[in-house]
């Protein structure tokens, strides 16, 4: 059995119904080393005790999913690559963690999704894997086909879906520290990955995870079929 350590991140934006799915997606997966931390973000208001309030409304939402293997904070929306990033660095001792898996708030990852990850980390030489999708839910609609990339990925590399990105310590200190923010955070991290020549594969999880479409998605919100 492996010993790797993984640590989930995810960040949300008033996405509270979709989050708790997300969080039960991950408590419910049969690789057991893991840590799921959530940042939930949220606009800064006008007024200390209106902001403590909706905080506190905030947190009641989630508290009874609230368990060892997980950590949910709260922090001012910003861009994703810092929402992202606030989730993993919230983590005490986050560099002990040996692979780090991005989980978006609103798709759906099926129970061995970790698990195929970290066995394909254990057999084979790679820095960064992503995976193609099969299955798509469109607000009522399912479909099945190839879905393997959003457009974003000019690269002859084995990049596919940002939200089936997963990374080792080596990845992640290149992202860590990026100060400048542009486009979204998937662009930012490829754009870092392949100019300094990790190996990036592509992994088979397709049974494991279905894309959502809901029309509030940050960058395929025009797919909706209504």
């Amino acid at each position: 059995m492996s010993e790797k350590k993984v640590l989930c991140f995810t960040t949300s934006f008033k996405r509270y119904k979709m989050l708790r799915g997300c969080i039960r997606d991950i408590a419910n997966q049969t690789y057991e080393n893991i840590f799921h931390s959530v940042n939930i973000t949220y606009v800064n208001s006008i007024g200390t005790q209106y902001q403590e309030k909706k905080l506190e409304k905030m947190e009641f939402i989630f508290d009874d999913l609230k368990t060892k293997k997980n950590k949910l904070i709260f922090s001012e929306n910003s861009h994703q690559h810092i929402n992202y990033i606030k989730a993993i660095i919230s983590v005490e001792n986050f560099e002990d963690y040996d692979l780090f898996v991005k989980i978006d708030d609103d798709d759906i990852y099926k129970k061995d999704y970790v698990k195929t990850i970290v066995d394909y980390f254990d057999n084979n030489d790679v820095d960064v894997t992503s995976s193609a999708i099969n299955y798509l839910l469109n607000g009522g609609n399912i479909f099945i086909g190839d879905y393997a990339n959003l457009g974003v990925n000019t690269y002859p590399c084995n990049f596919r879906m940002p939200m089936t990105f997963a990374f080792n310590k080596k990845a992640l200190k290149l992202i860590i520290n990026l100060n400048e923010t542009y486009g979204y955070e998937d662009n930012m991290w490829m754009d870092m990955w392949y100019e300094n020549q990790l190996i990036i594969d592509e992994i088979d999880n397709t049974k494991n995870i279905i894309w959502h479409i809901h029309g509030k998605n940050i960058s395929t919100s025009h797919l909706l079929i209504k």
